[in-house]
């Protein structure tokens, strides 16, 4: 490692030349260092290299009229010494990292918290070019500011003049390098919400800077208090409520509070000068920023704590609230959760004006939209009037639940269905007694689903209330035992069953199982039978003789009869439908065709022979056809030519009919196997009867 040494300073000889390159370094490092520190404070370094992430805070210096002024001249402290500049300079490369890293904060000075700390943003940095003791203040018209008296109470130009050298009047462009978020502009001090960050109208300040806001000590006499907004038309009742919201909204967001006593609604004054208190919604705001600094906390500590701009409710900088709004609404506005919910009708009824004032003048639909509307579960129509088909849709819809209970009883409509007799649409309807092919009319399920809806006119108790029991006669619904002698009571008053009980097959939709509601049972039984069997019904009603003689009357072929292969094969391997149908439900058979299974006398006359086949059968069928026992068109009933081939000519597969199969077997393995049966003259004889060679 090389070390320094001063010997050279000790010997005559080498004294000299050490002395000269001693001071050319050093002139060196002066010379670099003179020019990076001159380089860096140039406003090529500052836009291109130190802030070049902070792109829209050079477009604003570009726009603004203090472009041509160096940026040094602002951001380093007047007649600062070589110390306080090199200290600056080692301070600002701390944040070389933060660039470096691309971890810098959007946007660049949050809460222009510079433009609030007098030891970095003085009113020197001002002066040294603003001479205000010569310099004319040229103030937008209608407005005073008095600069000395601002001065006298410490308040450092930059408290209002926050962004003169970095105007955001365009839109920003730069988005956050880790989360991808736009960046957000600045507040701007300027805006009159944010005088009243000292200012008030009250004797409470919540930076404890007790500035005035009467209007006559910011405006001229002549100048037009009364906001462009309130010209508008609807600013009365509804406009006016929309921006107070829209101003709630921002105080809350500002201030990090779901609620405040900032009003929705309020009027302006003519002289826009308030009495009482000041806005709570400006000492809230301060509040959630952090407990104000007491009044004798030094100035610039109360300047750095000043609430947010938007937690200053713009309303409140003309209007007391609490005084302003209560004198005109009468009430807490916006109206509190219990008001809506507990005591807006006791409200109603002591102080009707005043609810008129914002609802009923200009929007009469106002109650119904809520109590004809939402609380009854309907989306009320203005442009329909209530009283007539709307309401008796929505109870029609819903139900009168709604209506019963929360504002009505049923006196209240039993006296006005009275008084104007309406008959409702839906009793009109054709099938309002009674529904075709239907157990219950339109009229019970209706009462099932909503019985209080009917009682309005007809009276308590129900179905067995005094006007429905005048028709039905019965019970309703039928109790339990009314099925052990509903048979007698139809026979004995038929015309009370059939009030209810218009078609044919109500009976056998009970009493037969598998019936379909509304279906003639003759069109549905056959697969129900098919499915379960006929036992069910020998049970209680039928007998077998009353099957046999409907289906014979009626010359009725079952429908598995129709199928393919019901009788007899259709294919080598697969045997006819009729025996495994027999097999697995015999008696469905036996209703027609009598006992006895397959030796009955309706399948003997058919199958001939013992069914099923006897084990020797294999052996004593041959002989049986030489003895002419039976003939062939027998056992074709069940089988086919390809059966017989398969087992008697050895080769068949079956497949295809002997006669194409055997000339390949016959030449493959001789015709010796075909004597066994045939003489040579049959085999001849076939052959020149098809001119086979």
């Amino acid at each position: 490692m090389a070390k320094i040494s001063l010997a050279g300073f000790k010997d005559p000889v080498r004294r000299p030349r050490y002395i000269i390159w001693t001071g050319a370094a050093v002139l060196v490092l002066a010379a670099v260092m003179i020019t990076a520190l001159g380089v860096t404070s140039t406003y090529w370094f500052c836009a291109n290299g130190c802030h070049k992430v902070q792109d829209d805070t050079i477009i604003a210096y570009d726009r603004s009229s203090h472009s041509n002024v160096s940026c040094m001249a602002c951001h380093m402290p007047v007649n600062a010494g070589p110390i306080t500049f090199m200290l600056h300079k080692a301070e600002a490369l701390g944040e070389l990292y933060l660039t470096a890293t691309n971890r810098f904060e959007l946007p660049l000075n949050p809460g222009s918290h510079l433009a609030l700390d007098a030891s970095h943003m003085g009113s020197e940095q001002c002066t040294q070019c603003h001479n205000l003791a010569n310099r004319p203040v040229t103030p937008s018209p209608g407005i005073i500011i008095d600069h000395d008296v601002h001065t006298e109470a410490e308040i450092h130009c930059t408290v209002c003049h926050n962004r003169v050298a970095h105007p955001e009047d365009f839109e920003l462009t730069l988005v956050h390098p880790v989360t991808g978020e736009p960046n957000q502009p600045h507040e701007d001090f300027m805006l009159m919400t944010a005088c009243f960050r000292c200012h008030t109208l009250t004797s409470e300040s919540p930076s404890g800077i007790m500035a005035p806001g009467a209007c006559s000590a910011c405006h001229t006499p002549d100048f037009v208090l009364t906001p462009d907004s309130h010209f508008d038309d609807g600013f009365l009742p509804r406009g006016h409520a929309d921006l107070a919201l829209v101003d709630l909204e921002a105080m809350s967001a500002a201030a990090g509070e779901a609620d405040h006593d900032v009003p929705a609604s309020e009027e302006e004054t003519p002289t826009g000068e308030g009495t009482e208190e000041s806005s709570r919604g400006i000492a809230r705001a301060y509040a959630a920023e952090g407990e104000a600094p007491g009044a004798d906390a030094p100035m610039p500590d109360r300047l750095e704590h000043l609430p947010p701009v938007a937690a200053v409710g713009y309303c409140s900088t003309c209007h007391v609230i609490d005084r302003f709004c209560m004198d005109c609404h009468g009430m807490a506005m916006p109206h509190p959760i219990e008001f809506r919910t507990q005591t807006h009708a006791e409200f109603f009824v002591a102080q009707p004006e005043k609810c008129e004032m914002c609802h009923t003048a200009a929007d009469p639909h106002f109650c119904d939209r809520c109590h004809h509307g939402t609380m009854s579960d309907w989306e009320f129509q203005t442009d329909v009037f209530w009283g007539g088909e709307q309401h008796a849709e929505a109870v029609r819809t819903n139900g009168v639940p709604g209506c019963l209970g929360v504002c009505h009883e049923v006196s209240y409509c039993q006296d006005c269905h009275t008084a104007l007799n309406p008959i409702p649409t839906s009793h009109q309807a054709g099938d309002w007694l009674r529904r075709p092919a239907e157990e219950l009319g339109q009229h019970a399920v209706e009462a099932h689903s909503e019985i209080t809806a009917c009682e309005v006119c007809h009276g308590e108790g129900g179905p067995n209330a005094a006007f429905c029991k005048n028709c039905h006669v019965f019970d309703m619904p039928h109790p339990q035992e009314f099925t052990e002698f509903h048979a007698t009571t139809g026979r004995n008053n038929p015309e009370a069953c059939a009030n209810c009980h218009t078609y044919v097959e109500l009976c056998s939709d009970c009493h037969h199982e598998g019936a379909i509601d509304g279906q003639p049972w003759l069109r549905v039984h056959a697969n129900t039978v098919n499915d379960i069997g006929a036992d069910g019904c020998f049970v209680k009603c039928h007998s077998k003789q009353f099957c046999i003689d409907c289906h014979n009357d009626m010359t009725v072929l079952p429908t598995s009869h129709e199928q393919a292969g019901w009788t007899r094969r259709v294919e080598i391997d697969t045997p006819a439908l009729h025996p495994p149908a027999y097999e697995s439900q015999p008696e469905n058979c036996t209703y027609c065709h009598g006992e006895g299974g397959a030796a009955a006398t309706f399948c003997n006359a058919c199958h001939r022979l013992e069914m099923p086949h006897p084990a020797d059968f294999r052996e004593t069928h041959a002989p049986s056809f030489r003895e002419n026992e039976f003939a062939r068109p027998v056992c074709d009933n069940c089988h086919v030519q390809l059966f017989c081939d398969r087992c008697h000519h050895e080769g068949a597969t079956g497949a295809r009919p002997w006669e194409l199969e055997h000339p390949q077997i016959v030449r493959d393995s001789g015709a010796e196997p075909c004597f066994e049966c045939h003489a040579p003259t049959f085999c001849a004889a076939c052959h020149v009867r098809l001119g086979r060679e």
